[in-house]
């Protein structure tokens, strides 16, 4: 399998009912398989573990956090769970396109001193309509020039080498919010990092979404960030 490597798939989750059987048939469609699909629950308290112990596809791996943690101190904690070489991110309530993984992977094996790629996005509503769709700037050379002042990446579509994440020191929990921007631009100081010029993902913009509750307070965090 070494032509294969394993990709680990990384779904956060908390009182996702609504969307992460969407969420999860995305996955295990992707024409890419030799994937691990992880489920890291919060502690729900809606059907979120019914949902996601009722595929029937040996690739989920479904834990449950032992306490309620906030954004950043689940990720820390998911990640240790994590087997794959490489690391590819999907928040439960978005969609990934069914070539996604078969797209990043390509790429990032072309290129050994890339630490991660992330692509287009396509905004959807609770509905799963369309909205508008962003395109982020393709190379490091570019990315460079924005990274001091805006997110140059959608997390759902971050795509990761393992080993250079770790050598970083991966996620921070400094910060709850922008812990990927923050992760990002450690990566971008030691290694390249693209973004590939089509969608996919589909980012899901509704009420109860993190970014839309708690955006004063990702705000903040990003401007101390900046500053």
């Amino acid at each position: 399998m070494k032509d294969k490597p394993l990709v680990s798939i990384l779904v956060n989750c908390f009182n996702s009912e609504t969307y992460l059987k969407d969420c999860l048939d995305s996955l295990i469609n992707q024409t890419y398989k030799n994937l691990e699909i992880v489920i890291w629950d919060n502690r729900s308290y809606d059907n979120t573990k019914k949902i996601a112990q009722s595929f029937n596809d040996k690739r989920i791996k479904y834990f449950l956090s032992n306490s309620h943690k906030n954004l950043v101190e689940s990720r820390i904690d998911a990640w240790k769970k994590l087997n794959g070489r490489y690391v590819a991110i999907l928040d439960s309530d978005d969609i990934a396109y069914e070539n996604r993984i078969d797209i990043q992977l390509t790429e990032m094996r072309k290129n050994t001193n890339l630490a991660v790629i992330g692509g287009g996005i396509q905004y959807i509503d609770e509905n799963g309509h369309f909205l508008n769709k962003n395109f982020y700037l393709p190379n490091s050379k570019k990315i460079y020039e924005e990274i001091y002042s805006k997110f140059v990446m959608n997390n759902s579509t971050l795509f990761f080498d393992k080993t250079k994440v770790d050598k970083v020191g991966g996620y921070s929990n400094q910060y709850v919010y922008i812990n990927d921007y923050d992760l990002v631009y450690r990566l971008s100081t030691k290694y390249e990092i693209h973004n590939h010029q089509s969608v996919l993902s589909q980012n899901r913009i509704h009420k109860d979404s993190l970014s839309y509750l708690d955006n004063k307070i990702m705000q903040k965090e990003l401007y101390d960030f900046l500053k």
